[in-house]
């Protein structure tokens, strides 16, 4: 049971800090916001799965389905030495190629 003092300290705090809104929740969502909050020479470029798990916080496994949804492709950047490097294109520049 809370007294009337504590409950009137809380009304106080809400009225003098409203509750910021909450980022979204939905993986495909918060993708979105994130991709399309970028400046636009920041989103015309090739992206690495390790940069997008760390900015979305969530593992590959779960990012990539999403991503192959919104149209997005994986390459390869293959080296003499026969290694390669995996990257993933927006779709504004996997029309392009």
């Amino acid at each position: 049971m809370t007294s009337a003092y504590i409950n009137r300290l809380k009304q106080e705090q809400n009225t003098l800090n409203p509750k910021t809104v909450e980022p979204p929740y939905d993986l495909q969502d918060r993708f979105l916001a994130l991709y399309t909050g970028l400046p636009e020479i920041s989103r015309n470029r090739p992206f690495s799965m390790l940069e997008l798990e760390q900015v979305i916080e969530t593992q590959g496994k779960y990012l990539g389905p999403v991503l192959l949804r919104l149209g997005w492709t994986r390459h390869r950047r293959w080296t003499r030495t026969g290694e390669y490097n995996r990257y993933w294109m927006p779709p504004s520049l996997s029309l392009r190629l």
